[in-house]
């Protein structure tokens, strides 16, 4: 089924009122990776009306620009003017920026108490005034009235010739219908704005949406692109259904609102507006955050899934157990370790390992169990001496003690677990495996946490058995700065290598995900910033395959562990897009109590993914993709 989008894109400003070029940039390349046929500029989602000419023009250079630099088409208005001169005026500079289409407004056509006849001979000098080679459109909008498109104004565009774009607003099923058949032998395409009404004119003819839900939720439409791609009727009309219920935000503070989601999506820095509307209010900010977490769990529960299985059942080895390692092996053997017992900190706790083998896992069994504290964090990685394995002991994360053992025999057999030694005494990988560089040497996602801060570090072994410190990640406490950390900060790094460098994605206490890369083998870090991820403060692992990167997370900012998922990433985790979904439930029945699926370790094997994860502290998944 044919599916083009082209959002009206908001026009982003900075706290000094200036429009953002930098962050409308990261709007466009956004709507680009979500597959959006071309993006329509300088609209009234721009706020049009209250921009100069000059701004204008600029913001349309600018749009028609990182539009072809993206390979996307580009279609622009603010044809706002009164006069007929004027407009023409302002059309024909238009023209030299060669968008392709410009966008007329059927209400400058006429006054709101003037007929058809008035809007003809307008609309007539107008196109007399522009170049045969220029491609035009058509927007209904609704501000300050709405006129119509009448039968006459479809034909006189279509007899025209140069008309390729309208954007329809009347809301009406069997008016859209009736505007597909009046177009029809034309190579005018009709874009519907109205959600309510997108899918039976998308089946009817029309060649997709150009509207407002594109600024709230661009996740449900990649999603609705895909589904509309392959032709997977049943999961678009269900995100279209989403997508109808979300759309109600339009009737509230539009854009300031949209602006609002997509500052918390990394895309925008304020909410600031020219409408003349009052900023949004501390109940509509929480509206939208409430709004933003329905649209999220409905695209997650629509996303396509990663089928998973269990260690074991409920209750059944332990009653808790957390924080995973996955290790695939040759010939299709997968070792997966964990800490379990009566519950996280407990003194009973010890490291255990599952095996997943001929499509079934054996029995759990304990492999590491060094005193009457509580171990944490297993880590399960590849050296040239075996498998090795680092946990830690401790009553509390500032007593913690590392200690490692290995196996040589695929997991079966395992040493006595060593001590680390007193310069490191909690050294070495935590919650995250270890990267092996090109050199030969490991690098150790590490972190020093107190009780007030977290600073993440980094450790370094030549063998990959002890690990000593070698680098601090810098994190920025100044609020001043635009990469300001709040809270105490962050841990848990996870690592990969490219042609560019050493990197690191790092859990933190500020709502989202931080990154700091290092040119010079992990030696020396630049000061962490901040992602467009949104970060629930919960532990995210990576993997790169080829030339993709591959994250699993929490994909939220809310204190909840769920759904877990995987993202991925063609330009070295400069940005990522959804790939598929482990788990989204809400609740544990069986325990009533929140659910979680959460501390993701990923890992690759011959071209597979595997992900295994915390099933509700009850169990431990294992997805292979």
């Amino acid at each position: 089924m044919r599916f083009e989008m082209y959002p009206t894109i908001v026009t982003p400003y900075g706290e000094d009122g200036k429009i953002d070029y930098e962050s409308l940039g990261r709007l466009i390349d956004t709507f680009a990776r979500i597959g959006c046929e071309g993006v329509f500029a300088v609209c009234q989602s721009s706020e049009m009306f209250f921009l100069s000419e000059e701004e204008k023009l600029k913001l349309a250079a600018f749009s028609v620009s990182r539009c072809r630099e993206r390979g996307m088409k580009c279609v622009v208005s603010g044809h706002t003017q009164d006069g007929v001169e004027a407009q023409i005026s302002y059309l024909k500079q238009l023209e030299k920026l060669a968008p392709d289409a410009i966008i007329l407004v059927s209400n400058r056509l006429a006054k709101e108490d003037e007929g058809d006849e008035k809007a003809l001979e307008t609309l007539k000098t107008v196109l007399d005034a522009l170049l045969p080679e220029t491609r035009l459109g058509m927007y209904e909008c609704p501000y300050p009235y709405k006129r119509p498109l009448t039968p006459a104004l479809i034909e006189a565009m279509k007899k025209d010739g140069r008309f390729r774009f309208i954007k329809d607003t009347c809301c009406k099923i069997d008016e859209i219908r009736a505007r597909l058949k009046l177009i029809e032998g034309s190579p005018i395409s009709l874009c519907n704005a109205n959600m309510a009404t997108l899918r039976e004119s998308v089946l009817s003819g029309a060649a997709g949406y150009s509207g407002v839900m594109l600024n709230v939720s661009p996740e449900l439409f990649w999603l609705l692109h895909e589904a509309a791609k392959n032709g997977e009727d049943a999961r678009a009309e269900k995100v279209c259904t989403y997508l109808s219920m979300l759309s109600t935000i339009e009737y509230q503070n539009y854009p300031a609102n949209a602006k609002f989601l997509l500052m918390r999506k990394g895309l925008c820095k304020t909410a600031v507006t020219r409408t003349g509307k009052p900023p949004l209010t501390e109940s509509q900010q929480k509206e939208l955050v409430a709004l933003e977490d329905v649209s999220r769990r409905a695209f997650f529960a629509l996303l396509k899934r990663a089928p998973h299985k269990l260690v074991c059942g409920y209750d059944t080895c332990f009653n808790e157990c957390h924080a995973s390692s996955v290790l695939p092996l040759a010939g299709g053997k997968t070792l997966i370790s964990y800490f379990a017992g009566e519950c996280e900190g407990a003194g009973d706790v010890g490291i255990w390992l599952s095996v997943y083998e001929n499509g079934v896992f054996r029995a759990p069994r304990q492999i590491a169990k060094v005193n009457g504290e509580a171990h944490w964090n297993p880590v399960l990685y590849r050296t040239d001496e075996g498998i090795r394995l680092v946990f830690k002991a401790g009553r509390t994360i500032q007593n913690w003690v590392s200690h490692t053992c290995l196996s040589k025999d695929g997991g079966e057999s395992w040493s006595e677990p060593e001590r680390y030694p007193d310069g490191n005494p909690a050294g070495g990988p935590v919650r995250n495996k270890p990267l092996r560089l090109k050199s030969g040497a490991y690098l150790a996602p590490a972190s020093d946490e107190t009780l007030e801060r977290w600073q993440p570090r980094i450790d370094f072994s030549k063998d990959g058995r002890m690990f000593e410190k070698y680098a601090l990640i810098p994190v920025c406490r100044d609020p001043g700065s635009e990469n300001f950390l709040p809270g105490k900060g962050a841990i848990q790094p996870a690592l990969w290598e490219d042609e560019r460098g050493v990197h690191a994605l790092l859990r933190t206490t500020a709502d989202r995900i931080y990154r700091s890369d290092s040119a010079d083998g992990g030696r020396t870090w630049c000061e962490a910033y901040p992602t467009a991820l949104p970060g629930n403060n919960s532990a995210i692992d990576v993997c790169r395959v080829g030339g993709k990167l591959y994250l699993a997370m929490n994909p939220v900012s809310t204190r909840e562990r769920t759904p877990l998922c995987v993202l991925v990433s063609e330009d070295g985790g400069d940005s990522f897009m959804p790939f598929m979904t482990l788990e989204d439930g809400v609740i544990d029945d069986a325990h009533a109590r929140t659910a979680g699926f959460a501390y993701p370790s990923i890992s690759e094997r011959d071209g597979r993914v595997y992900v295994s994860f915390t099933h509700n502290r009850k169990s431990i998944g294992l997805a292979e993709i």
